[in-house]
């Protein structure tokens, strides 16, 4: 787990969130991809982190979430890891990790869509189905580890982070255009 990871996960722990490190790690994750400047879609942060209900909870300070973001983007323009579970020994805790991942990335990507900050496209659409499927593994499938969970996480996780680059470089074309 790298130091932003570190500080993220603090960040959670002081704000009481119930989210885990995999599933903001996926909510981010899809803002990161989008190439949207955070301004954009800061509403979205702020739904998904404060607790305005309950004021006697400590209220969110951004900065770790923008940085986040912003480090999230680069790792995956560069090609970089961006799962917080890659150090996960077993493969089938990796598979129910990266479900929670998926669940959260697609929450942000369909925000993005519905504020027509992305494109709905058909790749998005099929994408988003996919990740919704991948998303029910810790819940619709039977999980146990061996030799094949460990191939189907490859290939799975292999073919998530191939959408996430394909939304990636489509949006920053599209964003490039648009300059």
């Amino acid at each position: 787990m790298d130091l932003l990871q570190i500080n993220l996960k603090t960040f959670l722990s002081d704000i009481e969130s119930p989210f885990s490190i995999n599933e903001v790690c996926g909510y981010l994750s899809g803002f990161a991809a989008s190439n949207q400047p955070v301004d954009s879609y800061f509403s979205a942060l702020e739904m998904y982190f404060s607790n305005e209900s309950e004021p006697h909870k400590k209220q969110p300070d951004y900065k770790i979430v923008i940085d986040s973001i912003t480090f999230i983007k680069q790792s995956i323009g560069n090609g970089l890891p961006i799962f917080p579970f890659n150090d996960e020994k077993e493969s089938n805790n990796k598979l129910i990790a990266l479900g929670e991942w998926s669940k959260n990335f697609i929450l942000s990507i369909n925000f993005l869509i519905q504020r027509k900050l992305l494109k709905n496209t058909l790749d998005y659409q099929e994408i988003l189905h996919d990740l919704t499927e991948i998303s029910k593994v810790g819940h619709n499938y039977d999980i146990n580890n061996t030799d094949e969970t460990d191939q189907h996480y490859i290939e799975i996780s292999n073919y998530v982070l191939s959408a996430v680059n394909h939304i990636y470089s489509v949006s920053r074309e599209d964003s490039a255009t648009n300059d």
